[in-house]
């Protein structure tokens, strides 16, 4: 799969092992797409992969607001960019609640910045304040909330991803000589918003990284 570099893909990966030790035993990937996406940054029994679409062969073929599994059956729930897409994401955290074992854990990113993307199913963007109410208010412990991003990460993001839809650079086979560029400016832009402590700068956050506990 062609991949090119974007600072919300690096600091994504940077949060989900950072808040890794929260995961174990049996773990259930939602909206995992076509592969274990971070089977290599987590420690773990059994890694489920559950999605909707039949073309990436998950391990449960299923809707996050209808899981097909039993009550209490995993330890863990990696949900990453998922709850944005699901019309009645309500209905998505009580079944994330009834599958999980008591004492359980859910890791879970989510935007508030982004371009649209699947459509016509991009629903929602959150804040960490909507975040914390929806977790509330289905009865887990938020532990974390942690902000991703800053205003230069943000803005080189929705810049990237303008001239990835505009050129379509993932059909090119000379994307590949971009990369080292794109790749420099993720680095950059990641290290000015760590240095700039402002306000301003956390105004602008891409997204959220939510770890809670049944």
């Amino acid at each position: 799969m062609k991949v090119i570099p974007q600072p919300d893909r690096i600091l994504l990966r940077r949060q989900i092992k950072k808040f890794s030790h929260y995961i174990k035993g049996v773990v259930l990937d939602v909206g995992a797409g076509g592969f274990k996406r971070y089977d290599d940054l987590l420690k773990f029994d059994k890694y489920i992969t559950l999605d909707i679409n039949p073309e990436n062969k998950p391990d449960i073929l299923a809707s996050a607001d209808n899981i097909s599994l039993e009550d209490g059956s995993v330890d863990s729930i990696i949900c990453t960019g998922v709850l944005g897409d699901i019309e009645n994401f309500f209905v998505a955290i009580q079944e994330f609640y009834r599958v999980l074992r008591p004492g359980g854990v859910i890791l879970m990113t989510e935007y508030l910045i982004c371009e649209l993307h699947d459509e016509p199913y991009d629903f929602w963007r959150f804040t960490n304040f909507s975040l914390e109410k929806i977790f509330q208010k289905n009865n887990f412990k938020i532990i974390i909330i942690d902000e991703r991003g800053g205003f230069f990460s943000t803005l080189l993001q929705l810049q990237l991803r303008y001239l990835i839809d505009r050129f379509n650079l993932y059909s090119h086979w000379w994307t590949k000589f971009l990369n080292p560029c794109f790749k420099l400016c993720c680095h950059l832009a990641i290290f000015f918003d760590k240095i700039d402590k402002s306000r301003a700068n956390r105004k602008q956050v891409l997204g959220w990284c939510v770890v809670v506990k049944k």
